[in-house]
């Protein structure tokens, strides 16, 4: 299975890398940050709740982004969360 490496200290999107098809997510998107100094691989793409958990599990930041929430906001936020690490 492909897998997506997320650099220390940084945060993608999940945007594409979610497999509508396959399952139902209660929201449109996941914004994923890695707190840690190296960098994290996660599996890719995403075809359940079960894998969310499982990036979870990892110690990442998993933040859910819905209809109603701007994507540059909660971008933002888990970036402010990774920075207040220290």
């Amino acid at each position: 299975m492909p897998k997506i490496a997320i650099r220390a200290k940084h945060v993608i999107n999940l945007g594409g890398w979610l497999c509508e098809r396959k399952v139902t997510i209660p929201c449109r998107d996941y914004i994923i940050g890695n707190p840690f100094n190296e960098p994290v691989k996660i599996e890719s793409p995403v075809y359940s709740l079960d894998d969310i958990e499982a990036i979870k599990a990892l110690g990442l930041i998993v933040e859910p982004v819905y209809a109603y929430d701007r994507l540059v906001d909660k971008l933002n936020k888990v970036k402010a969360d990774i920075q207040s690490i220290p």
